[in-house]
């Protein structure tokens, strides 16, 4: 017999899916948090790797689902006229959550969180996002 799917989870009235892309950030910080915990059981809570990883689960879990149409989400031409549709929310100043929505059908997609390898002031320099070009070469546009 097969195990049974889980139910997709519903946030707010949207239903949220991630991309395996933001699903393999997400797992990785978790191992580096759960590492730093190990090593330091009560002063890991005060690392960047920890902050970051509750600032996420907050913006995917309640902060974007309550309203991903919000005006801050919008990118403008950041990554092109043909890409308006990729929405992000900024933390940190220097991090960003990458996200789709489909208002009638409440959906939203998390697809990529940038990392300390691709802060947004790496970025500016480099003229794009490594986030961006990841999506790109997934067949996303």
């Amino acid at each position: 017999m097969k195990a049974a799917k889980p139910a997709p989870l519903a946030i707010h009235g949207w239903t949220v899916f991630a991309h395996p892309l933001f699903m393999t950030q997400v797992e990785a910080l978790v191992a580096q948090v759960e590492a730093l915990k190990k090593k330091d059981p009560t002063g890991y809570i005060k690392k960047n790797a920890t902050k970051r990883l509750a600032a996420i689960a907050r913006l995917a879990f309640d902060v974007i689902p309550q309203d991903p149409t919000r005006a801050e989400y919008r990118q403008g031409g950041t990554l092109g006229d043909d890409r308006k549709h990729w929405f992000r929310a900024k933390f940190f100043q220097q991090y960003r959550l990458f996200f789709r929505y489909h208002a009638a059908a409440k959906l939203i997609v998390y697809a990529w969180v940038n990392d300390d390898d691709t802060k947004r002031a790496a970025r500016l320099k480099l003229g794009q996002t490594e986030g961006s070009a990841n999506l790109r070469s997934h067949g996303s546009k």
